[in-house]
């Protein structure tokens, strides 16, 4: 597990060594819990304009030619969701990002909670052909590849799904050292 920081504060030291000391154990826990494998994870400790940067640019990494109409419309959606993002999880060209905003985890219990939630989304994206499926999800979002509105509702219900099971997931936190 990569960790990186960017934009941080001064919590920003503490929070890193957290995650260096539940991260290995926390991926584990997600992964048996899911049924599958933690791929490559970086992990980026940044603020929430940070991390919502960070989803979108490795979302259009992914994603290829974007039809940039479409792209100013996420830039602002992205804009109002920076104020509010605790963390997210994406996938990248060799592995998954998980973008933590450093900010909203002034409680280490908290950060460990969103650090196996945000596991468990990359153990879920990592499951056969989810990796495809996701990047299909996105070419369609980003206008590039136009889908049926019963294939893009069939997928939004599967992130649903994916939520209800990485919310599950925080109920296993007390099982992480030093909780």
């Amino acid at each position: 597990m990569n960790i990186t920081t960017e934009r941080c504060g001064r919590n920003a030291r503490r929070i890193e060594d957290r995650i260096r000391e539940i991260g290995d154990h926390a991926g584990r826990l997600a992964a048996r819990h899911i049924g599958g494998r933690l791929p490559t994870v970086e992990v980026l400790l940044t603020d929430g304009r940070g991390v919502t940067a960070a989803r979108q640019r490795a979302d259009l990494s992914l994603a290829g030619h974007v039809n940039w109409r479409r792209r100013a419309v996420d830039r602002v959606i992205g804009d109002w969701h920076a104020r509010h993002a605790c963390a997210a999880t994406t996938l990248t060209q060799h592995g998954a990002l998980v973008a933590i905003n450093e900010a909203m985890h002034r409680e280490l219990r908290e950060l460990d909670r969103t650090l196996i939630h945000e596991l468990g989304h990359t153990v879920q994206l990592n499951q056969p052909g989810a990796r495809d499926r996701h990047i299909a999800y996105l070419r369609q979002q980003y206008g590039i590849t136009p889908h049926s509105k019963t294939d893009q509702r069939e997928y939004e219900q599967l992130m649903d799904a994916r939520e209800t099971q990485a919310e599950a997931l925080k109920a296993l936190a007390w099982q992480l050292p030093n909780h």
